[in-house]
């Protein structure tokens, strides 16, 4: 039997774009937050496929991992640029869905894209000290973090 979890991301992005959609926002606003929810869907891999061509209106900015050490930052730069596109265009900026749920799912993507990084680029100890470094990523961002509603 097949497997649903690679469904999931999918969905999610589904339900968060048009699950609470406003309807005094227009098509444009729509549609944006789908595209959006659609790339933070992307590993990060992908993402940063996308992310070259960067088309406006998003805000592609990033400052990387911020306030981590530096090794960490290097081996997870591609993961916390994806991070920084979803708070600087669903929570901040754009404010596509600038609610706590849409800021969980983000940080939630996070992690996922960090350990993503640990299973491609580490074996054994070296890949259970790097979940252990994704963990308290995916940590500090959840407690250090403000908010988004």
């Amino acid at each position: 039997m097949r497997s649903a979890r690679p469904l999931v991301p999918v969905l999610v992005a589904a339900l968060l774009a048009l699950g609470t959609a406003d309807p005094a926002q227009g098509e444009d606003t729509r549609g944006l937050r789908a595209r959006a929810t659609q790339l933070l869907s992307l590993d990060h891999h992908a993402f940063l496929a996308e992310k070259a061509a960067a088309p406006p209106p998003f805000d592609w900015s990033t400052d990387g991992c911020t306030a981590t050490p530096p090794v960490w930052a290097a081996t997870f730069d591609g993961p916390c640029q994806q991070h920084d596109f979803g708070y600087r265009n669903l929570g901040h900026g754009l404010r596509l869905r600038a609610t706590n749920a849409a800021r969980a799912w983000v940080d939630r993507r996070l992690l996922a894209e960090l350990r993503r990084v640990c299973a491609e680029r580490f074996a054994a100890l070296a890949a259970t000290r790097c979940r252990i470094r994704a963990r308290a990523m995916y940590v500090a961002v959840r407690l250090f973090n403000p908010p988004w509603s």
